[in-house]
């Protein structure tokens, strides 16, 4: 048999080294380094960003994130008391709440609440959409019943400002109503402390004190003059609520309150009241336009009351329409004092040495021609001594008095003693009254400012002057608020003078004086009256018909304790001052030594005031 071809056997082939061997080596190594690479990227990108957002970035972001869960509150700052000078409180602060809104979190918790019962109609079985419902009370027509707004105006408001923060819903709600409101879970509405002012004796002390406006910042008076003071400094403090709005812990106090600075005035609150009462009386019986009186410490310049009529309630917000009733009179108005002055003129004279109590002075024929108008008295009282130009009011015997010394002998004189500026109080809109400047210092213009005309006082300054010359010549800067330690006056007058015109002032309450009806039982009493024409308002002239009755007194004579001024403004029927202010100085007068526990200096008497 043939042999069998036998295959060849096929010998392996050498395998031939690759050409592309250090190629494939280096692919892989550099897609190593790529991955290296890039994670190294990204761990320098998340470095890079972590150090953006915590270092760079981070008040940004704290400040997005305490957007969403702390809110920022005041905490206002309790204002002040201001009290009597026997701490009977006069203004005081109650705690009241403030309703307001979150318009944005109201509106994010209605999108929430929408968002929600969309996908649960979807599934409505569904727990966790039901456990994700906002509690909150998202109904606009309840929460404006429990505040008490209109419903249409509340939802204006919240369409107008959807991204607000901050809307208040109303002002100076009852905290009781307010705990109400809030613990019906409103969507975004929470309330906040404020305080209310209260004045516990309104009327008397109104135009003094003054009052705040709805933000609790003083607008008028002392409440405006003090409010630094009184207001003291807000705290701040931050809050952390959750989505609901609930405080998720104990807020922390960032800024501690600082609370108002009490106050303790001069006043008299039991002087004050009387003072009112009896201004009141005598406005309403002289149908006059207004009445106001100030008492001042003659010892000491302290104002002790100071009340005008008519006045306004502070309380009652709805009743300041009324601007003439808010002003204190006392310290803003100024006016021509009349025959008040007179007790300064002899003064000047007795200073002059041309003068002493006794010198005669010759008033015939009751009248006398200075410059382009004739000076009148009521009376031809023929030849008067000085004391006697006092008791009876003589217009020209005051003139001459005057007209006898050189003519900056008088205008100087005023102003040595007060007037022609704002008194050492600095009430807010006080006037500085006017004394003619040098260049009108003439023989008409000094003979008319001898009795009272051509120059324009306030009653502080009145008050000032009959203070010191009951207080032997000594002038006290006068205070509004109570002094701790005796002042130091200044001597603007010799005490012998002060002493002699005082006692003239005496004799002008006594029979045959001007001012019978000033006299008090059980005291020695001195004043003087006026009764000034008022400048009719075309400022041409004098009226016939408008007048301004004042009375101006100290007592007791032996020992001064008070001094007090009486105007009352365009009094009807009756318009002197000796049967007009008088009778009402008598009256504050004499309960008020009596309250002040002052002894008696004469035997205790009925006055007939008839003689």
């Amino acid at each position: 048999m043939a042999d069998k071809q036998t295959k060849p056997t096929r010998q392996p082939r050498k395998k031939q080294q690759s050409i592309t061997e250090k190629s494939t080596i280096a692919v892989e190594m550099w897609r190593f380094y790529l991955m290296w690479g890039l994670v190294l990227l990204c761990f320098v990108l998340l470095v890079a960003r972590a150090f953006y957002v915590q270092v760079v970035n981070k008040d940004f972001l704290q400040n997005k994130a305490n957007a969403n869960i702390l809110r920022s509150e005041k905490i206002k700052a309790m204002r002040g008391v201001i009290s009597d000078r026997h701490g009977v409180p006069l203004a005081i602060s109650t705690p009241i709440m403030k309703v307001v809104i979150d318009p944005r979190e109201y509106f994010e918790t209605q999108h929430e609440f929408e968002k929600i019962t969309a996908a649960l109609k979807k599934e409505p079985h569904s727990r966790k959409l039901k456990r994700q419902l906002p509690d909150e009370n998202l109904n606009l027509d309840e929460l404006a019943d429990a505040v008490g707004i209109d419903r249409a105006d509340l939802k204006k408001k919240l369409n107008d400002r959807p991204r607000s923060r901050y809307l208040v819903l109303k002002k100076e709600v009852p905290p009781p109503q307010s705990d109400l409101i809030v613990k019906r879970k409103f969507a975004g509405v929470y309330a906040e402390k404020t305080y209310k002012r209260y004045y516990p004796q309104p009327q008397p002390n109104a135009q003094i004190i003054g009052l705040t406006n709805s933000e609790g910042s003083g607008i008028e008076g002392l409440e405006m003059q003090l409010n630094k003071q009184l207001a003291g400094e807000d705290g701040e403090q931050k809050i952390s609520r959750d989505k609901h709005g609930n405080r998720v812990k104990v807020p922390e106090v960032v800024k501690e309150v600082t609370t108002g600075e009490n106050i303790t005035l001069s006043i008299d609150s039991r002087l004050q009241y009387i003072m009112y009462r009896e201004l009141t009386a005598v406005g309403v019986a002289n149908n006059a336009r207004s009445a106001s009186s100030i008492a001042v410490d003659v010892k000491t310049g302290e104002i002790l009351a100071m009340a005008s009529w008519p006045s306004y309630n502070p309380n009652d917000k709805n009743g300041l329409q009324n601007k003439d009733a808010m002003r204190n009179r006392g310290a803003i108005d100024m006016f021509e004092p009349g025959s008040t002055m007179k007790p300064f003129t002899i003064s000047a004279g007795l200073e002059s040495g041309k003068y002493t109590p006794n010198t005669i002075v010759n008033t015939s024929p009751g009248s006398m021609r200075i410059g382009n108008h004739t000076i009148r008295d009521t009376h031809n009282y023929g030849s008067l001594t000085v004391t006697g130009v006092i008791i009876k009011s003589s217009n020209v015997g005051s003139a001459k008095i005057a007209l006898s010394m050189p003519y900056s002998t008088l205008p100087t004189f005023f102003k040595r003693i007060g007037f022609g500026q704002r008194s050492a109080v600095k009430f807010p809109g006080e006037s500085g009254g006017l004394v003619l400047p040098p260049s009108k210092w003439n023989v008409s213009e000094v003979g008319t400012m001898a009795y009272g005309y051509g120059i324009n006082a306030t009653m502080l300054q009145l008050a000032q002057g009959y203070a010191m010359l009951a207080n032997h010549g000594v002038k006290n800067p006068l205070s509004l608020y109570k002094l701790q330690e005796q002042p130091k006056g200044e001597q603007v007058l010799s005490p012998k003078i002060a002493d002699e015109v005082l006692l003239m002032l005496e004799q002008v309450t006594m029979p045959g004086g001007t001012a019978k009806q000033a006299n008090i039982p059980g005291y020695r009493v001195g004043g003087k009256t006026g009764t000034a024409h008022k400048l009719r308002p075309d400022h041409r002239g004098y009226s016939n018909t408008e007048y301004r009755a004042l009375f101006a007194g100290v007592a007791p004579i032996s020992d001064p304790r008070l001094a007090i001024i009486v105007v009352v403004e365009n009094p009807r029927g009756q318009y002197y001052g000796g049967l007009v202010a008088a009778p009402v100085f008598a009256k504050i007068m004499q309960e008020s030594l009596r309250l002040m526990n002052v002894p008696l200096d004469k035997p205790l008497e009925t006055v007939n005031v008839s003689k």
